[in-house]
């Protein structure tokens, strides 16, 4: 919020900049709250249908759907469980 908001500032006054600022700020949590609820469906934001985020042996994309809850299909979900026991071992 407040990148964007540094970037545009300069085009309004500054009687105006509170009330840009929180403009700004719902537009943002609505876009955020979108896109948390087109994950969950299964979806990405634009509505094409959410795939693996691993890369598979011959280093494409894995094109199977994750599973809920996680970036990772079935097949890759210990690189989600792997990336939770660096976060653990790293606080």
């Amino acid at each position: 919020v407040r990148t964007l908001f540094n970037d545009i500032r300069g085009l309004f006054p500054m009687s105006s900049q509170l009330r840009v600022y929180g403009v700004i700020e719902r537009h943002v949590l609505l876009a955020a709250a979108y896109v948390d609820s087109q994950a969950r469906e299964g979806v990405t934001f634009d509505g094409s249908p959410l795939c693996c985020h691993a890369t598979t042996r011959k280093g494409t994309s894995c094109q199977r759907v994750p599973l809920p809850g996680s970036k990772y299909c079935p097949s890759h979900k210990h690189l989600d469980d792997d990336l939770r026991e660096l976060a653990v071992t790293a606080a």
